[in-house]
Parts: C-alpha cells; sequence; structure tokens
C-alpha cells in the first residue's frame, strides 16, 4: 500500500496533535509513517496524542529542528525502502529557506519522486496594505515556494488561517486551525470540583507555556481594574521570570491568583479551558490561537488583545470581545463578558473549524470522498 510519510521531529506545543488529525485521514487511504527525533515515542505528547494511532514511528534525527539538507537525506532514504506517496512536512517554515537546494541533491536517483507538502506555522494568511513587515514575509515565503516547485520537489503548501477564513488560498492553502476541546462550559460545575477550583467565584484564565509574552501582570492589573471580584486562573508551566513577578505580589493579591504550574496534558488542559469563564489571549502574535479554539469549542468566551487575526475570527463566531492591549482595554472587555446572558446562544457565522477540514486542506484531498480511497485536489 502507499505510505504518507509525516515529518515532525519536534513533539512540543501540541505539533503531535496535528500529526494525529493527518494520519487519521491518511490512513484511510494507505499505511502512514512519522519521521521525528530520538526520544520523541517516550514522551508525553506522544502518549497523549500519538500513542494509539496507527502509524509507523521512525525516531531519526537528533535533533528537534535538523538541518535541511539531513531532513531530505532521512525523506529520501526511506523513499528508496517504500513506497511512498506523499511527503508531508509539519512545520515547514524553516526547511523552506533551503529545500529549493538541498531537496533535489537528497532526491537525486530516486526512482518514483514522492509528492510533497508544506505546512507553514508562520504564514501570514491576511494583511493591511500598510504591513511592509508582513508583506515582506509573505512575499519572502511565496518565492521561496514557487522556487522549491519549480526544481519538482514541492508540489503543494499550505499554512494556519483563522477560524473565519473560508477562501481557499492562490499558492499557499488556507487550513483553518481547528477548534477542538474534549470538556464543555456546560459540565463547569462538576469539572471545577473535580479539579477543586472554587464554584462560587468568577474565574479569568490564561493557558499554555507561561512566560511574560502571556502579559500575565496585566492581565491581573486588568482583572482589578474591572468591576468585578474574578479570581486569575495561571495554567501551564511557569517560567522562572513569570514566578518571580508571583513571588514579589502583596499577600492579598496573590490570594487572588490560582496557579497550576506544569506540563498539561490535553485532557486536563481541556478541563481548565472549560471550567474558566473568560479565557484571555493578550499577545502581538498576530495569528490563531489554539488556545482558542478550544475556547470557542468548549463554548466559553475569549477577551483578545493585540491580533487582527483573533480578532476577525472573533467577530465571524461570535465567540467573544476584541479589547486594545491596554489595561483599560481589558477590563471594560472583561466585565461585558461576564456581564453578558450565559444563556444567550451564539451565532457564528462560519462552520465549525474541524481537524477533518484541517487535515484534509493540507492533504489536498476531498473531504466528501474520504473513505476507502480519497481524490485528489488542487
Amino acid at each position: 500500500m502507499p505510505v504518507t510519510l509525516i515529518v515532525e521531529p519536534d513533539p512540543g506545543g501540541h505539533r503531535f496533535q496535528a500529526v494525529a488529525n493527518v494520519a487519521e485521514l491518511a490512513g484511510r487511504d494507505g499505511d502512514v509513517t512519522l519521521l521525528t527525533s530520538t526520544g520523541a515515542s517516550s514522551g508525553a505528547e506522544f502518549g497523549v496524542y500519538l500513542a494509539t494511532a496507527d502509524l509507523d514511528v521512525r525516531e531519526v534525527y537528533d535533533r528537534t529542528y535538523p538541518p535541511t539538507r539531513t531532513m531530505a537525506d532521512e525523506i529520501a532514504r526511506y523513499c528508496r525502502e517504500h513506497d511512498v506517496s506523499t511527503v508531508l512536512i509539519m512545520d515547514a517554515d524553516q526547511s523552506l529557506k533551503r529545500w529549493w537546494y538541498a531537496a533535489p541533491l537528497a532526491f537525486r536517483g530516486l526512482p518514483r519522486r514522492p509528492r510533497v507538502i508544506f505546512m507553514l506555522t508562520r504564514y501570514p494568511a491576511k494583511l493591511r496594505l500598510k504591513d511592509r513587515f508582513g508583506w515582506a514575509l509573505r512575499v519572502s515565503k511565496a518565492t521561496l515556494a514557487i522556487l522549491a516547485m519549480a526544481t519538482g520537489t514541492l508540489h503543494r503548501v499550505a499554512g494556519f488561517a483563522g477560524r473565519e477564513d473560508m477562501s481557499r488560498g492562490w499558492l499557499v492553502k488556507r487550513a483553518r486551525d481547528p477548534a477542538i476541546c474534549t470538556a464543555h462550559a456546560r459540565d463547569r460545575a462538576a469539572i471545577r470540583a473535580a479539579l477543586d477550583l472554587p464554584a462560587d467565584r468568577s474565574l479569568v484564565g490564561v493557558f499554555g507555556v507561561m512566560s511574560m509574552r502571556k502579559n500575565a501582570p496585566l492581565i491581573l492589573d486588568s482583572i482589578l481594574a474591572s468591576e468585578s471580584d474574578a479570581d486569575f486562573v495561571i495554567a501551564g508551566l511557569v517560567k522562572p521570570d513569570v514566578a518571580a513577578w508571583l513571588d514579589g505580589l502583596a499577600p492579598k493579591v496573590r490570594a487572588r491568583i490560582i496557579v497550576r504550574d506544569g506540563y498539561l496534558d490535553n485532557d486536563l488542559l481541556d478541563r481548565l479551558v472549560a471550567a474558566v469563564d473568560v479565557v484571555i489571549i493578550a499577545l502581538t502574535n498576530n495569528g490563531p490561537s489554539g488556545i482558542m479554539g478550544k475556547a470557542l469549542a468548549a463554548g466559553v468566551p475569549v477577551v483578545s488583545a493585540g491580533s487582527e487575526v483573533r480578532a476577525r475570527e472573533l467577530a465571524a463566531t461570535a465567540g467573544g470581545e476584541s479589547a486594545e492591549l491596554t489595561v483599560g482595554g481589558l477590563a471594560a472587555a472583561i466585565q461585558r463578558v461576564l456581564d453578558a446572558d450565559p444563556a444567550q446562544a451564539r451565532r457564528s457565522s462560519v462552520p465549525p473549524a474541524t481537524a477533518e477540514e484541517f487535515a484534509a486542506v493540507l492533504l489536498g484531498v476531498d473531504r466528501a470522498a474520504a473513505g476507502p480511497r480519497m481524490r485528489r485536489r488542487g
């Protein structure tokens, strides 16, 4: 049977969840193999997302970001020994820089060249005309993609898009970031009881690896400046700079912060997201957010600041409030969300962004035909 070869050396940041989504769909059309880094299959992320997946795992890289030539050489080595129909390189932004040169050398002499797909995680799908940095990034990546395609070693490119973006994309196909959560706010009372969270307090949460980049001090000041008496939930691996800030807070203020420090497996992260009343994303990273997707799927409103992509997404999904990245802006948005009627139905203007749709865009298949065989597109 033909093999789909997925290349993802880095297991961190829920990357293996995306691998699992693709492997599930690709597995309907043949075998699936994952090329990853040494020790990846013994990590927590693999256990959460891929332990039960039907795929062959090869730990061939000695680092999470191997040189492009090394990556291409290992792909070519596998292709010489197996009938590979498709190669999908996840998080391919770094590989794109040298693929046009490295891949033709590595693929030289292959009896059959596979169809190669790149997934770009840092390609701006929509830009303002005056966004010089964004346009420079987009033009450079598009140029490199065309150059690689001209060598016959790259055939399709996809990139993350906001969940409101229903356009297909021309050169870089737009894959809406999936909104997936295994817990829901309707079960909030039971989840809080199980996780020892206060049942009678409003909770405002921020999640993931917790560095100062996530603006926890600004969020705390915004909560204190709002009219609510909400508590602040910080859940994820707390970096030293945030830990030092927490240690320096006055006891009365520190008492309003609930910290769950450490790696959060997917089940725990989902339950924590569903347990809070508001999720805050105060980041200048102008792209979609996996945490925001979990909140949308869990029925938890989001307050977002610092991103036009997330602002458009919230408007389309009726998933929360956009705010200025200031204490006043965030405080007002938090208060509006907490004052809103939780029973009021949310009316999204776009369909849910699913894992299957995401995988289908990456692989270039017709989801309606997904089954024993899948039709290629694009």
